[in-house]
């Protein structure tokens, strides 16, 4: 979570969208970024995020895996979702690959989304 403050992300944690909710949501200036976080089941992760395209900027997925697969890059490559890889041993994070911008943005959906998460706190 530090890793998308000192980024200059406003963090929010378990948000609801659409029956589900998301493990954390970034906003930055008018950009939401929606990022699904496992600690090894990363096609879990990936099912999770296509409930997310209708409303989010940018999709993410959070892993906690010594390495990375290709098969997971290549994944989250074809359908545009960044992954960040969390470091257990040294409770770090970096970008393995930066998300494009989702276009399939449901304008009426996300509206939905904006006016429920005035309630939600920030995460410190």
């Amino acid at each position: 979570m530090r890793f998308l403050a000192d980024e200059g992300y406003r963090i929010r944690l378990e948000v609801p969208n659409m029956g589900q909710s998301a493990d954390l949501v970034a906003s930055r200036s008018r950009w939401l970024t929606f990022v699904e976080a496992k600690r090894h089941d990363w096609r879990r992760a990936l099912r999770q995020c296509r409930a997310h395209e209708a409303v989010a900027d940018y999709i993410c997925v959070a892993i906690s895996l010594r390495s990375v697969s290709n098969a997971l890059l290549q994944e989250a490559k074809d359908v545009g979702y960044g992954l960040i890889r969390y470091d257990l041993a040294s409770q770090t994070c970096e970008w393995m690959l930066q998300p494009s911008r989702n276009t399939k943005v449901w304008l009426p959906q996300r509206r939905r989304l904006m006016a429920a998460m005035k309630v939600i706190d920030y995460a410190d």
